[in-house]
């Protein structure tokens, strides 16, 4: 079994841009030792053409070529392609002439003519290492992004001097109705303008920061919806900068679903106190959810028991007003073991020997059963 083998360093593309074939050719021999991909060309053009399809990652050009200097071959290198790194390799005379270019950072060296070359080789060398940092920087930096907006909260970082946002991540735009890259630079203000969130801004300027939990308010979008929000804040200060982490997720899903239950709840009580029956409700645990006063009146349960809101035991106090309480309480708890099921009876009152007709049904909130609901009704068998 073959062991694993190290992946294979990407490889190193080099452009080398001149007039002269024997400086090309020179160039090429020496640098072919360091296993450089090299791609050359006789001006800025093809120069431009070859990086339009290939991978350059340093790039080394005269600087005195016809029909286009070496420093505005770099000038539109740096435009079309900012990360590769810009080499002039040129004569001490052509300095003055590729100045300007060095100040606007077109160019990150200039070399001289002739070269030494194990220099030569040794600046090329850590021009590519300089551009492999960069990339690998920039690879982390769009994998952090990608990473931050997986993030279905809203996550911004402010700056706690200015009160300005300085990154925000997708979720963030989603929430406040605006694009995240239009977000950065907008004050706080703008979307939490209530006083409580303004007074928390106006503490932390003045008293240092304070980390906020999961603290219920309201943020404005830039369409002027007001919406409910759930808001944490960290420290996010690197010594030199105060920043504050502000994590926000949206409560108008779970406000709406509090609302329809509100709804549902107050539909079920006019249902419970509106039928003849005494009704009990209870939930998966066997706890008593809700019952009507129609329950209340036939059972007179004690106040600790209604407080506990023991189902199993308010249960086993209606089967003991019976002339069979063992009986009616094994019968409630075979339906409680198989709550799948419908289950009804009857049974005798003790102190006046009515009949109660009992009867109890899961209760379901779409396939799932999430509890329980027993029926009672005092009535009286006709006479034979």
């Amino acid at each position: 079994m073959s062991a694993d083998l190290p992946a294979a360093a990407p490889q190193r593309h080099l452009l080398l841009v001149d007039d002269e074939e024997s400086i090309l050719a020179a160039l090429r021999r020496m640098l072919r030792r360091d296993r450089y991909v090299i791609h050359t060309a006789p001006g800025g053009a093809e120069g431009l053409e070859i990086l339009a399809r290939e991978p350059i990652g340093v790039v080394v050009t005269d600087q005195r070529m016809p029909n286009m200097s070496g420093s505005e071959f770099l000038g539109k290198v740096k435009e079309l392609y900012p990360e590769t790194i810009r080499i002039v390799l040129s004569g001490y005379t052509e300095l003055n002439s590729i100045a300007t270019a060095i100040n606007q950072g077109a160019i990150y060296k200039f070399l001289t003519k002739p070269w030494d070359d194990e220099l030569l080789r040794g600046h090329i060398a850590e021009a590519f290492s300089h551009y492999e940092m960069k990339s690998e920087n920039l690879r982390l930096a769009a994998l952090n992004k990608a990473m931050i907006d997986a993030i279905p909260d809203a996550v911004m970082l402010v700056d706690s001097a200015t009160r300005r946002v300085v990154s925000a991540n997708a979720a963030a735009g989603v929430l406040l109705d605006i694009a995240p890259e239009q977000l950065v630079g907008t004050s706080v203000a703008d979307f939490e303008p209530l006083p409580q969130d303004q007074y928390y801004w106006d503490e932390i300027a003045q008293s240092g920061f304070r980390p906020m939990q999961a603290v219920e308010t309201e943020f404005l979008t830039r369409s002027g919806e007001w919406v409910p929000v759930r808001k944490t804040t960290s420290n996010a200060s690197d010594g030199a900068n105060g920043h504050v982490l502000v994590l926000a997720c949206s409560l108008k899903h779970e406000r709406a679903i509090e609302s329809s239950l509100e709804r549902v709840n107050a539909e079920m009580a006019s249902i419970l106190e509106a039928t003849s029956e005494g009704l009990l409700v209870l939930d998966g645990e066997q706890r008593l959810t809700r019952m009507n006063h129609r329950l209340e009146a036939m059972w007179r349960f004690p106040r600790e028991l209604l407080v506990a809101g023991d189902g199993v035991k308010m249960l086993e106090w209606i089967a003991a007003q019976s002339l069979a309480p063992e009986q009616i309480t094994e019968a409630f708890r075979a339906h409680l073991s198989v709550p799948d099921k419908g289950s009804s009876g009857t049974f005798v009152l003790r102190d006046d020997g009515s009949t109660v007709r009992w009867y109890a049904n899961p209760q379901l909130l779409g396939d799932e059963i999430v509890g329980n609901v027993f029926g009672f009704v005092e009535y009286h068998p006709p006479l034979p």
